[in-house]
This record gives C-alpha cells, sequence and structure tokens, in this order.
C-alpha cells in the first residue's frame, strides 16, 4: 500500500519539475536578453546533432510512428480511464489521482521537450539580421521589378529540368542528399547553417497532410525533417529545405522560407534551383496581384514560361481537392500556434518572405552583383 502512495508522487515531482524548467526557459527566452541567441547557437546544434544522428539512423520517419502510436495511446488511455471508473466505486479518488499525475508527468515532457527542442529558438535574433536584411515599405513597382526577376530567372532554370507527361517537374532520387547539400552550401556563405543534416523523410501518410494543408514539418521530439510525398514537384524542393531551415533553429515561417529559397537558389542543382525560383514566384504573384490592375497582372503572367503556367494551374487543381472544413480548422490551428510564438501576424507570416526577397535583391543590386 506505501508503494502505491509513493508512485503518483514521483510522478507529480518529476511531472512538476519538468513543467517548471519548460515554462522558466520559455520565459527566460523571452524576457532574459541574449538567452534565447546564447541557447541557439551554443546549446541547441549539440542537442539536434544528437537526435538528429539517432533518428537518421531509422529509414522511416521515427516522428510518424511515435505521432501514430502516441494517438493509439491516448484512445486506449481514455477508453481505459473509463471503464476503470466505472469499475471502481471506493478506489475512484485514488485511480483519480493516480490518472491525474500520469497527465501532469507526460504533459511536462511534452512541454520541456516543446520548450527546448524548439520553443525558444522562436526569440532569437532573426535571420534577416543575421544577413544584414532590412525590410520596409515597397511600392508596386518594386514588386513588379522583382517579380520580372525572378520570373527571368524562373525562365533560365527552366531550361534544365526534365518535364513528365502530366507536365510536372521530375523529382531526382537522391532529393534528400541534394537538399543537405544546398543546405551545407548555404553554410559557407553563413556559418549559421554549418551543421548535420539528417536525411528528410516523407510521411507516409501523405494524404492526412494534404487534407490538414501541410507540405512539411519539423518535429522537434526526433529532430526530423518531414515532407509531404503527395505534394507537387514543384514545391517539393522548397519545401524539404525549408524544414531542414527549421533544425538549424530559425523557426519564424517567413525566413525559413526565405532560407529555403536561398538554399535552392544557391545550390547549382537544376531541380532545386527551379523549385526555389518557382516558389518565389508565387509569393510575388501573391504580393503583387492585389495592387496590379486587370492589365499590368495579364501582362506578368503572359511572361511566365508555359510550362511553369501549366504547373501553377496544376498546383491549385491538386489544392483545391483538398478544401475541407478539417483544412480549415488546421489552418486556424496553425494560425494561433504562430501567434502565440511571437509571430503576430499569424499564418500571413508566411508572406513576409517577400519583403526578405526584396530587400534581398535591392541589397544585391546596391553592391553590383545583379
Amino acid at each position: 500500500m506505501e508503494k502505491k502512495h509513493h508512485i503518483p508522487l514521483k510522478r507529480l515531482i518529476i511531472g512538476g519539475t519538468l513543467l517548471l524548467l519548460g515554462a522558466g526557459g520559455w520565459a527566460a527566452a523571452r524576457h532574459i536578453g541574449g538567452f534565447a541567441d546564447f541557447y541557439g547557437s551554443v546549446i541547441y546544434p549539440v542537442v539536434e546533432n544528437v537526435f538528429a544522428r539517432i533518428s537518421g539512423i531509422f529509414p522511416f520517419s521515427v516522428a510518424e510512428v511515435m505521432v501514430v502510436c502516441g494517438v493509439l495511446l491516448a484512445l486506449f488511455s481514455i477508453v481505459f480511464f473509463i471503464v476503470r471508473m466505472i469499475r471502481l466505486k471506493g478506489r475512484r479518488l485514488r485511480f483519480l489521482a493516480s490518472s491525474g499525475s500520469t497527465v501532469l508527468l507526460v504533459g511536462g515532457i511534452l512541454l520541456f521537450e516543446y520548450v527546448y527542442g524548439m520553443g525558444i529558438n522562436y526569440s532569437r535574433t532573426p535571420f534577416s539580421q543575421t544577413a544584414g536584411l532590412k525590410t520596409g515599405r515597397y511600392t508596386k513597382e518594386q514588386v513588379r521589378e522583382v517579380l520580372d526577376y525572378t520570373i527571368a530567372n524562373l525562365a533560365e532554370a527552366g531550361r534544365y529540368i526534365t518535364i513528365d507527361d502530366n507536365g510536372h517537374i521530375i523529382i531526382p532520387d537522391d532529393l534528400s542528399g541534394r537538399a543537405a547539400a544546398a543546405m551545407s552550401k548555404l553554410g559557407a556563405q553563413y556559418p549559421v547553417f554549418d551543421t548535420y543534416y539528417p536525411p528528410v523523410k516523407p510521411v507516409m501518410l501523405s494524404e492526412l497532410m494534404c487534407y490538414g494543408h501541410i507540405t512539411g514539418m519539423f518535429t522537434f521530439y526526433s529532430m526530423e525533417a518531414n515532407y509531404n510525398k503527395n505534394n507537387v514537384p514543384e514545391e517539393t524542393g522548397h519545401t524539404v529545405c525549408h524544414e531542414l531551415s527549421h533544425m538549424t533553429g530559425f523557426m519564424r515561417e517567413d525566413e525559413a522560407n526565405f532560407i529555403a529559397y536561398l538554399a535552392c537558389r544557391g545550390s547549382g542543382d537544376p531541380y532545386l534551383t527551379y523549385c526555389g525560383w518557382y516558389d518565389m514566384t508565387i509569393y510575388l504573384l501573391n504580393a503583387y496581384y492585389p495592387d496590379a490592375t486587370d492589365a499590368e497582372y495579364a501582362e506578368v503572367w503572359q511572361s511566365i514560361p508555359a510550362y511553369a503556367a501549366v504547373q501553377l494551374d496544376l498546383q491549385n487543381e491538386f489544392w483545391d481537392k483538398y478544401k475541407t472544413d478539417f483544412g480549415e480548422v488546421a489552418e486556424a490551428m496553425n494560425d494561433v500556434y504562430l501567434k502565440i510564438n511571437d509571430q503576430s501576424d499569424g499564418t500571413k507570416s508566411y508572406g513576409r518572405v517577400v519583403d526578405l526577397a526584396i530587400a534581398d535583391y535591392y541589397a544585391a543590386k546596391g553592391n553590383g552583383h545583379l
């Protein structure tokens, strides 16, 4: 009997300690100057390197297995809890205490892993500052200039790709190695990206990701970069580099998109180069459209290579199939998550990649690199 009393107490102590450590790390990152940068540049790389190498041993997504097992375990636990509460009579209070301590322990573990796996990194110095990029307000004409420049590069990159019978470019078999090489090459220019990159793994349940409008994900508890294997090929190359950029500790979505764009365009790899210009074309088209006249937008659209225009239409058709209530709920949840992590624009922060791309363009132009 005495041991049964000690078990919940141990869980309470361990779970409570992990919760406090998690909350403390979260608060320190937001309120103690330099803490997030120190953690992100000194401690986090060690954590990421160790766990990424362990999960990288397995050819499948460890995160996907953990999620599936976690959901099944949660469902089993709920059923078990209900059955036990019905059957138990005089011992329900003790069972409630034991169950509560278990929930506290699991919650403490998850919070601790989240905060020290990625949460603190949301407060580190943005990559835009590291790269010396100063964003501001841009005119329609400036957006158009960068858009024209991007489309011209898209057309140039299109000379070196292979298109299948459906109109899509062909994803190379060694996508993971190419993406890692692209990020490592970027690391020669920016030391913050000079790290170990594990294999990027496709998710077997990618169809479910489609319904959630998810193209890829970085999982902090296994330090893995995962991608939706059902997505259109033109977007996949940029996506895998996006998820690998999260592994370096840059968690803001707008910056991860920009980092992936830099990695793709400078990779020297025909497939990734095309993907980088393709995705940036989409971002800039979306930014230009609201302020452009019908004639101006039509002019831009006509300048896009015919095969790329077809791919853009195919991409829209693909995602239109997954416009469901579940997708809207998933997007709303992601919006809340981003706002909790100091991205006040929520999902709109994905669009700020345009600001970074324009700042990068004019910085290069001013330095005579264009």
